[in-house]
């Protein structure tokens, strides 16, 4: 393999990752981070194929010695300055326990890069996942904002904002289990505490008013990006079209959402959520409790019958999504990186 790590047999043993990509981690002495009970502590990883490679990291699958158990390694390479700013996925991820989150099994510091060892997902994107079918239904639309809002309302319970929420960062796995990836923007929140983000200006259609305001981050602005998630699933488009954060900005300011852009015989629930959850004051939105709780997401029985029976085709979400891959591509010439097939 291109990458891999050292035996130990102490804490305090050194660990070594070695390779000839810079995001490959080149090789140089680190300390293993102890993580709290249940994670494993004393074991290896055989370093593998390249999954991912990203602005700021790279992702390889990497293999469990002991068990063989398939996972994947995050490499975060970092300047000596930054190094807190860095641990702070880490320090995010090691709290959470939840089903709809990619856990955290281990994680390894050096002097120039945090490598975190996570559980494999292995799966579409979610807008993938969907344009993969012939169509889908309402019903489908609402059952993976579930899993969403479900992941959302037990990060904020902790006092955690994700601050990524697009779904470039959700996975589906089998049998239709959505999973949230990439903390690297995630904040610990208090109410005193001023959160800006440098990190997103490239993705000016999935961000929040507020941080182009520079009002500074809150538990709404993930509101704001769930609601543009479900936005696209249900019109396959933004809600609001363009690059240019000025524009952007006042068009969000009127309040007015381009609900003609959204599919024919979307139920009055599916449009009042949209409506609640992307309202240009993060003050009117709703909580990721209260969205869980709306009657749109509890509806069952006749109404969900109803729901189910209208269906959208993906021909429009297709073409959606190879717009956004060409943007991405674009983003990738711009940083210098290369797109992980």
């Amino acid at each position: 393999s291109k990458a891999g790590m050292g035996p130990y047999s102490e804490p305090s043993a050194k660990v070594k990752i070695t390779g000839k990509d810079q995001m490959a981690a080149p090789e140089e002495e680190g300390e293993m981070i102890t993580p709290p009970e249940p994670f494993p502590t004393y074991q290896t990883y055989a370093f593998q194929t390249e999954i991912k490679r990203g602005r700021f990291s790279i992702v390889r699958q990497c293999r469990e010695k002991v068990s063989g158990k398939a996972l994947a390694a995050k490499i975060i390479p970092y300047w000596q300055e930054d190094k807190q700013a860095v641990l702070q996925e880490y320090q995010v991820l090691r709290k959470l326990h939840h089903t709809n989150i990619a856990q955290l099994k281990g994680a390894y510091v050096s002097p120039r890069h945090l490598v975190l060892i996570q559980e494999m997902c292995v799966g579409p994107e979610l807008l993938h996942s969907l344009a993969l079918r012939t169509s889908y239904s309402e019903v489908e639309v609402r059952d993976y904002l579930w899993q969403i809002l479900s992941a959302t309302e037990y990060l904020h319970a902790h006092n955690i904002l994700h601050l990524d929420l697009r779904s470039e960062n959700m996975i589906i796995t089998e049998p239709n289990l959505l999973k949230l990836l990439d903390f690297g923007n995630a904040q610990f929140y208090t109410p005193d505490k001023f959160i800006t983000m440098d990190k997103c200006s490239d993705y000016v259609e999935t961000m929040a008013p507020e941080l182009l305001t520079e009002q500074g981050a809150l538990p709404q602005t993930d509101i704001w990006s769930i609601g543009i998630t479900a936005f696209i699933m249900l019109s396959a488009n933004y809600p609001i079209s363009s690059d240019v954060p000025c524009e952007f900005l006042r068009t969000a300011r009127k309040g007015k959402l381009k609900l003609t852009r959204c599919y024919a015989g979307l139920s009055g629930g599916a449009v009042s959520f949209l409506q609640s959850t992307l309202c240009a004051n993060p003050w009117g939105r709703l909580s990721a409790s209260e969205c869980l709780q709306s009657p749109w997401l509890q509806e069952t029985g006749l109404d969900n019958r109803q729901q189910a029976l209208v269906t959208f085709p993906t021909t429009k979400l297709r073409n959606f999504l190879m717009e956004r891959e060409k943007k991405r591509g674009l983003l990738c010439s711009k940083y210098g990186l290369m797109i992980a097939q």
